[in-house]
Formats: structure tokens, sequence, C-alpha cells
């Protein structure tokens, strides 16, 4: 076997590809800076229990698969390794320079006709690239796709001489309802993935989200470790309906993918017309030294640049006050006005009025039945919302609202019989969610002709500056409407993300805020197109800082909303524990910050004070978890403290728990620290040469210090 090796120095990674000179085959893989010799010492054969074969194998830059063709011998497990991908070779490759870096477009083509289009884009500075791939059919017949990645790292892992016993290592995150961000790791052995004695099967384990909660039960997020050699891949992929990531090992080498959900794990195909394309999501893949958490971070790093295209006002990150906690959704008018005058007080820039405040049926106490029609409630804004957005206006305040504008709910008149054809359906059925929750078909023009006038012009007459966008319901794995359910669903969720970036397109200077249900859609692409997100529905919870600490690995703080409900009932340190975990990420509080007494107000002023001063730290820091504690979140034991440091300063943020409080400790970045600022309980954090040290006293306290060089 003839292998050529063509490298691409992208910042700190070397991007090689693996070309087989004879079969014509073609495989990617990222490499540390400083390691890139280890193909040097590659392996030529693999000689395991008496059986003989050839080691490294190119792979694949693609996984795909035709109707027509034969499946490969892992049907059922993985449709990976089948005929379709193995027609592929090797064609061109361009190296295409942009203003911001570069692209490295290769073209695979199959006798048949059909291509394969693998797009690399980097962009100086970060530490990882963007990944695409695009199907052509230049055949003279109708091709229908069950699989196709958006990317594959074959190879795995490279520096490795045998197949790698008791050294690779899977992690993954699990989402859930105020569960987001629980941390998985296991073995190969574990997964059940060690290489066998002969090549006979592949196996994979596959892994993903159905429906379009994407993040319901997994991140779309694998990493792969090779712990001998502490080198990590990981990968996210951008994709708002079903999805699918999957490491599998064909012989003794590993191959780490993932992309849309396929015709076994999502109900997906998609036919494809003579010239036509089908682009598949992008991914987002970085390598790196020594930890997860580095190589996370070096991931989400990629995401500034979409985060800097958010309005100019969202470069300051802004502290928010969603009323949600102090109406109960009921907002009205003068209680809105008096609110507004409190928090004057505060560097709070945003009033976000949430559910409750348009016009419901007669009897109905859920705030959220009657949506779709989108009319304001007379009894509860006797002047109008404009008003309203007038008086805070005066006040410093901008104001924010609720919508759940995919859905139409019990009492609308859009929910009725005559609207039906514009709801999506599944075999013929209306798709409703719980007692009252109907979709949208985002797919049909007069959907987006209604949500014109009920949501964008809305938000304009009534001079909106912020938009919540809720999604409490998931559509499920497929609607009806297109050649499979699966194909339903992705051409849905893609015309939502359309409107999205409609809404963006015609009110530039508008935030809009990413809500499912809490955490559902923390995923790259809705990310992309919203300002921030609110990571979890654990509002008034105990494990808000266990949650947020961990989304730091998978989402930029900077987008990570996470309130603070601060009520008249609570002790000083259950306040200051609650405004704590806002120095995670995005301040927003709650509550009845009107009631309160003067002592506890003066810690929500503190801590806004406090949040103006650490708030650069939280938009382009890097993050250390230090955590002792049990993996049950709403039973927390233990302790836990994040650092995050940026240019000269570092922020400290502590919490303790439930019973069997730890001290913790972790040493400081080298340089001269000196305390500059702090909120919360005193005296818990303290500098002891160049370490931290945190020594909680009592369960639940917390402090966050700030440091500077």
């Amino acid at each position: 076997m003839k292998i050529a090796v063509k490298d691409y120095q992208l910042g700190e990674i070397c991007l090689r590809y693996l070309f087989d000179q004879e079969e014509g085959h073609v495989s990617m893989v990222l490499l540390p800076k400083g390691m890139e010799s280890c193909y040097e010492e590659r392996r030529q054969e693999l000689i395991s229990r008496g059986a003989r074969g050839p080691a490294w194998e190119p792979g694949n830059l693609c996984h795909l698969s035709l109707s027509h063709h034969p499946q490969g011998n892992g049907a059922g497990g993985t449709l990976k390794y089948g005929i379709s991908e193995k027609m592929l070779k090797y064609k061109e490759q361009r190296v295409i320079p942009t203003e911001t870096g570069q692209k490295i477009a290769t073209i695979l083509e199959a006798e048949e006709g059909y291509q394969a289009e693998h797009i690399v884009t980097y962009t100086e500075g970060e530490c990882g690239i963007e990944v695409e791939t695009v199907f052509w059919n230049h055949t003279d017949q109708t091709v229908t796709l069950k699989l196709l990645t958006s990317f594959t790292l074959d190879n795995l892992s490279p520096f490795q001489r045998d197949d790698a016993p008791y050294k690779l290592y899977f992690h993954r995150f699990r989402g859930g309802w105020s569960l987001e961000g629980k941390h998985v790791e296991d073995s190969i052995e574990d997964l059940n993935l060690e290489s066998s004695w002969t090549r006979a099967f592949p196996e994979s384990e596959r892994y993903g989200g159905l429906g379009s909660h994407p993040v319901k039960r997994w991140f779309p997020f694998g990493c792969v470790e090779d712990r001998e050699k502490k080198v990590f891949w990981a990968a996210q992929v951008g994709i708002n309906s079903s999805w699918q990531m999957e490491l599998s090992r064909d012989g003794d080498c590993y191959s780490f993918s993932g992309g849309m959900a396929d015709s076994e794990f999502g109900g997906w195909q998609k036919n494809v017309e003579t010239g036509a394309c089908f682009r598949a999501p992008k991914a987002y893949i970085s390598v790196g030294k020594e930890s997860l958490w580095d190589t996370c971070q070096k991931l989400t790093g990629m995401f500034h640049k979409y985060v800097d295209r958010q309005p100019k006002i969202e470069q300051t990150l802004p502290v928010i006050f969603n009323e949600w906690c102090m109406s109960w959704g009921k907002p009205e008018e003068s209680t809105l006005i008096r609110l507004a005058d409190k928090l004057k007080e505060t560097s709070a820039a945003y009033l976000v009025i949430d559910a409750g405040w348009s016009r419901q049926p007669e009897g109905v106490t859920d705030p959220q039945e009657g949506n779709g029609d989108w009319e304001v409630d007379e009894k509860q804004f006797p002047k109008g919302l404009k008003y309203v957005s007038e008086e805070l206006k005066e006040r410093g305040i901008r104001t924010g609202i609720w919508m759940e504008f995919e859905v139409t709910t019990k009492g609308a008149k859009v929910h009725g019989k005559d609207w039906d054809d514009l709801h999506l359906k599944s075999g013929g059925n209306l798709i409703q969610t719980g007692r009252i929750r109907r979709f949208w078909d985002f797919r049909k023009k007069e959907t987006v002709e209604y949500l014109q006038e009920k949501v964008i012009d809305f938000l304009c007459e009534n001079e909106i500056s912020y938009l919540k966008v809720d999604y409490n319901g998931s559509i499920g794995a497929g609607c009806d409407g297109m050649e499979s359910p699966g194909e339903g669903l992705r051409a849905q969720m893609a015309a939502v993300l359309s409107f999205f970036q409609e809404i963006r397109r015609q009110l530039p200077e508008l935030v809009i805020e990413n809500c499912a249900s809490g955490g559902h859609r923390l995923e790259p692409s809705m990310m992309g197109v919203t300002a921030m997100s609110s990571f979890s529905d654990a509002h008034e919870c105990r494990e808000i800082p266990y949650i947020a600490a961990n989304l730091h690995a998978l989402i930029l703080p900077r987008q990570s909303q996470i309130w603070a409900v601060i009520l008249p009932e609570l002790s000083i340190q259950e306040i200051r524990y609650r405004l704590t975990s806002t120095m995670l990420g995005r301040m927003c509080l709650s509550g009845d910050v009107t009631a309160l007494l003067p002592e506890q107000w003066e810690e929500v002023k503190r801590a806004c004070s406090f949040y103006e001063e650490v708030k650069d730290v939280i938009k382009y820091g890097r993050s250390f978890l230090v955590r002792k504690s049990t993996d049950n979140q709403h039973h927390l034991k233990g302790s836990q403290m994040l650092l995050r440091v940026w240019d000269r300063k570092l922020l400290a943020v502590a919490h303790s728990f439930g019973e069997e409080i730890q001290n913790l400790e972790e040493e400081l970045p080298k340089g001269e620290w000196k305390e500059a600022a702090s909120f919360g309980d005193e005296f818990l954090i303290r500098k002891e040469g160049n370490h931290l040290i945190f020594s909680p006293e009592k369960q639940w306290q917390a402090q966050a210090v700030l440091y500077v060089k």
C-alpha cells in the first residue's frame, strides 16, 4: 500500500490528509502542533492472535449510503463502511484563501457520477476547524441518500502502534430538563468496541437526539481521548433537528463521525435529483493536549465570531431582569413601571415581560394557552404595550417580551380547525404535545406571512428591544410533507432557522434569547442566530451553579443566561448564593424585588456592581473547574470552584452544596495576583502562596472574587 501525506498547518493544529495512492481513498486526522511525526513510525501490518492485516489504511473523509447500493456488514448498528463510500475516489483538492483564513475543498468522485465535496474552513487565530460535506448528484437519475456525515475523523489514534487496548476513552455530555451538561466517560472496552480477532463486522456506538429538542438526551458533542499520549479530539454538530454521532471500529482503527440522523436512527432519507446537491450541517472540530476542558474551550472559542455579530449592546453583556417570578404569568402595566423605577438603581438594561401578556380565552388560567393570536391583553395593558415600552425607555430600560411563536396553543383562533392545513402532521394526523400545543408548518409561505405580521411587525410597532423565544414541545422523530419523516423534520427546522435569520435581518438591533424549556436547543446553529440562551429552567433551585459550571465545556458563558430569583422570604446567605451563581455567565434577575428589605436590595445592587467589574472575564476568559461533588444534581453534596482567566484578571466563583462540604485548592497561573473585588459570603476564598483555597463553613455558601495580576 502506497500512502501519501499532505499537511496544512492551521495555527496550533496540523490538518493531515492520508491518500491511498492505489485505491484512491482519503482520510483526515488532526494533530496537535509538535506531534506531527507520529506517522513516521506507523505500523505496516497488524499481527493479532495469528491473524495478519494491513494497518493504518486511509479511511473516509465522509460516510454516505445510497439506497440502490448494498449496505455494509454493520447494518442495524451502523450504515458506515458500505459500498457507496467505498466507490468514492480522490479527484482533486483546492485551497481557497478567504478574508479571515482559508478553505480546503477536497472532491471525491464515484464512477457512477456522484461526488462528495469535503470543505474545511479555518479562521486565523482559532484553535479548531469547521467542516461541511456536500453531496452532488451528477448521475443520470435521482438517487436517495440514507446517510451523509458532516465530519469524519478516521485512524484514531494515530499515536498507537497496536490496537490501543486500555488507552482510548470517549467523552460525552448528557442533556435533559434541568440536568444539562453531565459528563459521561467510557473506555473503548466499556463500549464493547475493542478490536476483534477478525475483521468480519464493524461495531459502532451510535447515539444522538430525535426531534426538534436536539439536546433532549445528549449534546451533539463527542470527544475521543488517547489517554497515553494525552490528546483529545472533540467535535460538535450544529443542527436543530435529529442528529447522530458514532464512534465505530472497522478492523483495529477507530472512526469518529457525526451529522444528521440516518435512515436507521432517525427515519431520514433524501432524494437528490440529477444535477442537484445536498449539504450536511456544519461541524466544529478541535484537537488539544493535556485536558478535556482545554480542548472543549478551544472548540467553543470558535463561536465568538458568531456572537460578535449580535447587536452592539450585547457586546457589553448587560444585565437582564425577567418579571416571571414576580407576576407568575400576570404581568401588568402599573407593576412593570413600578419595577422599572426600582431597577434604575442597578445596571439592568432589559425588562423582559414573560408569558401571560397576551389575550386569553375566558376562564383560562394557564399563561401559555391562547398563544398564536398574539393580541395584547387590554385589561393588563390598558394603554397598550407601546406605552409601556416608552415609559421604560424614559427610565433607561429596554422592553423585552416572551413568545413561543413556533406553536399554537389551545384557545387561540389559529389553533382551530380552519387552520389545520398550516400545522404539522404525521401520518395525516395533527402533531400535538400535551393538551394544548400544535406546531406551525414553517415550510409554507402562508405561515411565514402570518408570523411576519404577528411577530416581526408586532415587535417593531411596540418598540420591543428583546425577544425571549420559548419552545416547550418537540415535534418528535418526523412529520409529513417530504420523502421521509426525518427529511420532513429536517426541512421544517431548517425553515424555522431561516425565520430566525429573517427576524435578525429586519430587526438587526433586536436581542434574541434562545429558550426551549430551558436548555433543549443549546446547539451551535441556534446559538449562532441568538444572543444568549436560558441554560435551564432550574431558576429557583440550588443546582444552578453546578449546571452552569458544566456548560462552560459546551457553550460560551457570554451566551449562558443564569437566573437569580430574589424573593423577600430568602435569607441573606441564600440571596448571595443565588446572585453569585450569575457570575458563571450572563446575569438575569427575577423575583419581587420591589418588596425586598433594604439589606436584601443592597445585596442585589452589590452583585450588579461586581458583575460589571468581571464581565470582560466572563466574555473572553478560559475556565478551569475544581469540584468534589456527587453526580446527583438534585441532591448535591460537596463543593465546587470555577476559575476563569483572561488577560491580567482571574475570577474565582465557589459554592458549597449540601452535606459533606469539601475544602478545595487549585494552583494559580503564574504571576503575582492580588484581590481587587469580591461578592458573597466573606473569607471563603483565600490566597496562600500560588494557590487558591476555598474553605466553606456551612452548606449552601458562595463567594466570587476578582484577582488582578
